[in-house]
């Protein structure tokens, strides 16, 4: 499933790309996939192009939204000739034809561009909710790590009744929003904590050194666009992120950890895959 960074970078390239455009025509391939009313912003020009959690905003100009998640295998990708912009789960659907058999929305623009939905699992969606019904649905969300709400003494104070690891809390949007397996396994070895350490036995000054760690992975991912995790579409040109490049021990079973040299291992927290140096993050 695409993380913040990811998340983020596919709405900072639609937005360069999408603003200003006024929607022609909505094609619905997949019923699951779709909820809302399309004659409502047929003819409407996208204002903003945002990101909320792990959820992708498309505003229009008469109050009307898309809220978009990609869950596991969703893809964006805009359009124009040979000119594509977007991404999601990376798959042939990135240099493919399109409108593929993975299609399940096509978006047609007044100058004939289009915005694919693809999805191989029909998990993701896309909703179509007023500014007001928007604002409800984000004040039930956990704040971003990112945002200026969350700090050391924020998560500290949240942690002090909790006996999950230290990884499974920072994971729990009932907390934070943003924090996914590949950026929680970085951040914890940056910080040199283990990730089965009981979070309240975490005290503030280990968790202020973990928020500066989570706030330096996550900050590395944005600028790189997120990671890629099939190989044979990382440089695919405006779709594939690169910081698989920079990942510290996420998949690097076997291999030296970038703060002591000590070969990195692999256990399971919370059913999620977790990646760890076992001397520089000891308990």
């Amino acid at each position: 499933m695409p993380e913040l960074p990811e998340v983020e970078t596919i709405a900072r390239q639609l937005s360069a790309v999408l603003v200003g455009r006024s929607l022609q025509s909505i094609e619905v391939l997949k019923e699951k996939s779709w909820q809302g009313e399309q004659k409502l912003i047929l003819n409407q020009q996208i204002g903003i192009v945002s990101r909320r959690a792990k959820i992708l905003r498309i505003q229009f100009q008469n109050e009307m939204n898309l809220l978009i998640h990609l869950k596991m295998s969703g893809q964006l990708i805009f359009v124009d000739g040979d000119k594509r912009v977007g991404g999601g789960h990376p798959t042939a659907d990135w240099i493919q034809a399109l409108p593929s058999s993975h299609t399940r929305v096509i978006f047609t623009f007044s100058d004939q561009t289009h915005l694919y939905f693809n999805d191989q699992r029909i998990f993701g969606w896309i909703r179509m909710i007023t500014d007001s019904e928007v604002n409800h649905l984000f004040q039930g969300l956990s704040p971003d790590i990112i945002d200026q709400i969350v700090t050391p003494e924020y998560l500290f104070e949240k942690a002090t009744t909790r006996s999950v690891p230290i990884k499974q809390f920072i994971m729990d949007n009932q907390i934070i929003s943003g924090v996914g397996n590949i950026y929680a396994n970085d951040a914890l070895n940056l910080a040199k904590i283990s990730p089965l350490q009981k979070t309240k036995t975490v005290s503030l000054l280990k968790m202020k050194t973990l928020y500066q760690a989570m706030m330096t992975v996550i900050d590395l991912g944005i600028k790189l666009g997120g990671a890629t995790s099939d190989e044979k579409y990382v440089h695919v040109n405006g779709m594939g992120g690169k910081y698989q490049e920079r990942m510290r021990v996420y998949q690097r079973t076997g291999r030296p950890c970038p703060n002591c040299g000590v070969m990195i291992v692999k256990t399971k927290i919370g059913g999620r895959g977790t990646f760890y140096c076992p001397n520089c993050q000891a308990l």
